[in-house]
């Protein structure tokens, strides 16, 4: 299993993302699993784990193969831009070093 992580941030940092994370609560179904993380059901992707930071939204990702893997970076990536209310972002792709618990 792969997994990776998206790192989500504003391009002008006068900018924050609180509405992304509202948006994806109002928008997709979501399982809260502390104050600042969830567990959200995106269109065409399935689960991703959603961990709301300071000046980051963190966006975990898990697949089986490489193809998977890409085809949920892109729609995760397009679900977020559009999820972001008007904030331009900048996302950067990592690779975990290990799964998260909710999908282990």
């Amino acid at each position: 299993m792969i997994a990776m992580t998206a790192i989500v941030r504003s391009v002008d940092s006068l900018h924050t993302l609180p509405l992304l994370g509202q948006n994806l609560r109002r928008h997709y179904e979501h399982i809260l699993l502390f104050t600042d993380q969830m567990l959200v059901m995106f269109p065409q992707v399935g689960p991703v784990l959603v961990t709301e930071e300071a000046a980051t939204t963190r966006c975990d990702v898990v697949a089986d193969s490489k193809a998977e893997m890409t085809r949920r970076m892109e729609a995760v990536e397009a679900d977020v831009r559009r999820q972001a209310a008007g904030v331009p972002v900048r996302i950067e792709w990592q690779k975990s070093a290990s799964i998260p618990v909710p999908f282990r």
